[in-house]
């Protein structure tokens, strides 16, 4: 990035001084006589630094105008119908808006106030700026040291709406009026002009010729105190104090000028009072001082908005791409700590699983048989819930059977078969009566089937005669003679 660098006009020649970050040193001072020659010289051993001409000299004038209210384009008409009535001629003057008159905001007649500043003696600057025409070097500025005082302004402390500003540098000691924190009027008495007199005496004496002038010009109120802010080293804060007392229309007031340096952000350390460093920091630091050369001078500062907003731009652009890429990463970041958490759950939960399954008994058979045993359990489910109604219709069937009794009732489950089911086994003692045997099994047999709806079938533990339909060789009867069979009978799901 180019140096920026002030080069500081004044009466006694240019002071070149050196200004970045907060630091200001001077580095070659150019006496009038030596001129433009050691400052193209100058300017050809640094090609690339960026100048601004401070001019703080003694030939100065200040006009304050009124302009109606009219538009942009009419404005620019009419400011420049008002410089060339002034009839200065001279090219370095410049303008600034004061705002609305105070009339305007009590009710008035609106107008607009603009002060035009000019430099009356022209040859004290075209000597210097020749330098820069013939080396084809652009400035960033040319500016006048008294409009510093409308950005020191803001750090001084309960400003009131008028008020008077003094400083002290090596050109001399100036005089500034302030109404309403903008700039009214400036003064400078050279050093020269006060040689050999008590400098703080030499204050008191400016500060009231410069009163005096502006109640003549009636900005300032005739029996209205006014406050002066003196800039100066707390060691000189006495002596000021002893050489400027305070009147009925003046009343100063000594402000610390190494702290209000820090305030505006100098680092270099001021060791009395003078305010040359603080004005040059103001002055580099400072977009919106009037500018005081011809446009063809400035042409390129002009240019220098563009680039210095292309700059911005890109800086923005960047400083925008940095934060969506650190959003980005964050993003990024908290996904693989939520993947790796997740990953890291799925390998626990698994471990557990080969835990419990370690930790289960193994089963005595493979899963497929143990599916056919299900199933084979799951169609013998139904005949769980018990079998009172197959109990209750075969009651009802040997109701009707006068003399046969039931001796026993069994029961047996197929599983093993392709329609698992359940049978009843039952054993009946028939009556006594042989002959009639015969047709008493048959009939058994279709009352059975009448009332339980299976067909039984089973053989006899006792002899029957050939036309039985139950064939038992080889069996008995029981102990009174009465027969004994036993009759197997499928038994529906409930």
């Amino acid at each position: 990035m180019a140096e920026r660098h002030i080069l500081y006009l004044d009466s006694t020649g240019l002071q070149i001084a050196r200004v970045s970050r907060g630091q200001v040193s001077l580095e070659k001072h150019l006496d009038p006589a030596d001129g433009p020659p050691a400052l193209a010289t100058w300017l050809r051993g640094n090609p690339k630094v960026r100048c601004i001409l401070l001019t703080d000299l003694p030939d100065e004038s200040y006009h304050l105008e009124a302009l109606p209210p009219v538009g942009r384009r009419d404005r620019r008409q009419l400011s420049a119908r008002r410089q060339a009535q002034l009839r200065l001629d001279t090219p370095y003057i410049t303008h600034q808006s004061l705002g609305r008159s105070a009339e305007a905001q009590a009710g008035g007649a609106p107008h607009e106030k603009l002060l035009f500043a000019a430099i009356n003696r022209p040859a004290a600057l075209q000597t210097w700026l020749a330098a820069f025409q013939q080396s084809q070097r652009a400035l960033d500025g040319v500016h006048l040291a008294s409009h510093v005082a409308t950005h020191l302004a803001p750090q001084l402390p309960g400003l009131p709406p008028l008020a008077l500003l003094v400083w002290a540098s090596p050109t001399g000691l100036r005089v500034s009026c302030l109404n309403a924190g903008q700039l009214r009027f400036s003064r400078l008495t050279p050093a020269s002009a006060a040689a050999g007199a008590e400098p703080w005496q030499t204050c008191h004496d400016e500060t009231r010729r410069t009163h005096q002038y502006l109640v003549g010009q009636r900005a300032i109120d005739r029996n209205q105190p006014t406050p002066v802010y003196v800039l100066a080293h707390p060691r000189d804060h006495a002596a000021l104090a002893s050489a400027c007392r305070d009147t009925g229309e003046l009343q100063f007031q000594a402000i610390d000028l190494p702290a209000l340096a820090r305030r505006c952000g100098l680092h270099s350390p001021i060791e009395d009072s003078d305010s040359l460093p603080l004005l040059l920091h103001l002055a580099s630091r400072s977009r919106r001082l009037p500018q005081l050369a011809p446009s063809a001078l400035c042409r390129p500062q002009h240019l220098l908005a563009p680039t210095t907003a292309l700059g911005a731009l890109a800086a923005a652009l960047l400083a925008g791409s940095l934060v969506v890429t650190a959003h980005n990463l964050l993003e990024a970041n908290q996904l693989r700590q939520q993947a790796d958490s997740a990953l890291a759950e799925s390998l626990a939960e698994e471990a557990r699983a080969r835990s419990l399954q370690g930790t289960a008994p193994r089963l005595p058979l493979p899963g497929d048989a143990l599916k056919a045993d299900l199933a084979r359990l799951t169609a013998l489910q139904p005949f769980s819930t018990g079998l009172m109604a197959f109990l209750h219709r075969l009651a009802d069937a040997l109701d009707t059977l006068p003399g046969v009794e039931l001796t026993a009732l069994e029961w047996a489950l197929t599983p093993d078969t392709p329609q698992p089911g359940a049978t009843a086994i039952i054993e009946l003692r028939l009556a006594a009566t042989r002959s009639a045997r015969p047709d008493l099994i048959r009939h058994l047999l279709t009352t059975l089937h009448h009332h339980t709806g299976s067909s039984a079938h089973g053989q006899a533990a006792s002899p029957l005669d050939d036309q039985s339909p139950i064939h038992s060789p080889g069996g008995q009867a029981d102990a009174d003679g009465r027969q004994v069979i036993r009759l197997e009978l499928p038994v529906s799901p409930p």
